[in-house]
């Protein structure tokens, strides 16, 4: 089959184009369905994984761990799950009874979350921070969720003050959250923090040992969208252990032993005559007596000093020291 059209060929197909009976591309997006877009939806397609983001949640739940463990007086372990993005409006069956719910307050410019106890770990919690080391969780069966007495509600929110403290602290580095409690809702309706069709991020909280139960944290995307990059880069850790790390790193960088030395000149000679050297020859060398003086340290020149006589010895006066620039200068006896 020849690689061009022939002129014959060329002729008989815009003849059919003419009449219609090709499709071409300008026919066919002709036909194509237009979709509609609507552009204050608040959807938001997020792909990729979070890292730091799990590493926070990992603080958090240590943190969670020793505080109510310390409070309740009950051997726990507190593990995060992995961070997962759900629409509000998938968020009702997680807040439906007898779940218990508390709206958390980020602090200003920051809207609110919401701390989601599934059923029995509330009741469970209050059991064994008021004493009683049998913690029982209530008999299932039941649909509805308990109204908590004035004195529940105050223990319960003590015990969660221990979340939102932990809170501050992880996320410290990347948003300055304030959490606060602020209610508890008995109806999922009243929890709503966010229109139906914005993402949550839910984080879960897996408590075991004396108290078996999931605590699961929901944050608005949009309180934590301007930290995203940040919340998908790689795990790093704190400036604050960072600091101690450096700290600790120039405490024995200052130990180590290095060799130090002044080079007061060069020459260079014949081998011959080098061969015909005796005590007492004198070589010249190609520096002045005024001009500064490499100093090497490590076999490599990080210093510059001038010679002079110290103590009745050969010495050399720095005239810029390494570290710091605002050192006197310092003479070395060589």
């Amino acid at each position: 089959m020849p690689a061009t059209l022939t002129p014959e060929e060329i002729k008989a197909l815009m003849g059919a184009i003419q009449e219609g009976r090709v499709t071409t591309e300008t026919a066919h997006a002709r036909r194509s369905e237009v979709v509609p877009y609507d552009l204050t939806s608040q959807d938001r397609i997020i792909r990729g994984q979070m890292p730091t983001l799990d590493a926070i949640n990992e603080q958090v739940a240590s943190m969670l761990g020793i505080g109510l463990a310390g409070r309740t007086r009950v051997a726990l372990r507190v593990t995060s799950s992995p961070a997962t993005l759900l629409k509000f409006a998938d968020l009702v069956p997680l807040l439906a009874p007898p779940a218990s719910v508390c709206v958390l307050g980020l602090g200003s410019s920051y809207g609110f979350a919401l701390a989601v106890l599934e059923p029995g770990l509330a009741e469970a919690l209050l059991s064994a921070a008021l004493g009683d080391r049998r913690v029982r969780a209530p008999e299932g069966g039941s649909e509805s969720r308990t109204e908590l007495t004035s004195v529940e509600q105050l223990v319960l929110r003590r015990l969660l003050l221990i979340l939102t403290d932990a809170m501050a602290q992880a996320w410290s580095s990347v948003i300055p959250f304030q959490p606060e409690v602020l209610r508890f809702e008995l109806d999922p309706r009243m929890a709503s923090i966010a229109p139906p069709t914005d993402v949550g991020i839910v984080s879960g909280f897996e408590l075991k040992g004396g108290i078996d139960g999931r605590l699961q944290l929901v944050i608005p995307f949009a309180a934590v969208e301007s930290a995203k990059q940040k919340l998908s880069s790689p795990r790093r850790l704190s400036q604050r252990a960072d600091e101690r790390f450096a700290d600790a790193l120039a405490r024995e960088v200052e130990q180590v032993m290095v060799e130090i030395r002044g080079i007061y000149g060069r020459t260079r000679i014949p081998f011959a005559r080098m061969l015909d050297l005796q005590t007492g020859d004198v070589l010249l060398l190609d520096t002045d007596e005024g001009k500064p003086l490499p100093v090497i340290v490590q076999g490599r020149e990080k210093l510059r000093g001038v010679p002079t006589i110290s103590g009745g010895s050969m010495a050399i006066t720095l005239d810029l020291p390494l570290q710091p620039p605002s050192r006197t200068p310092t003479t070395l006896v060589h």
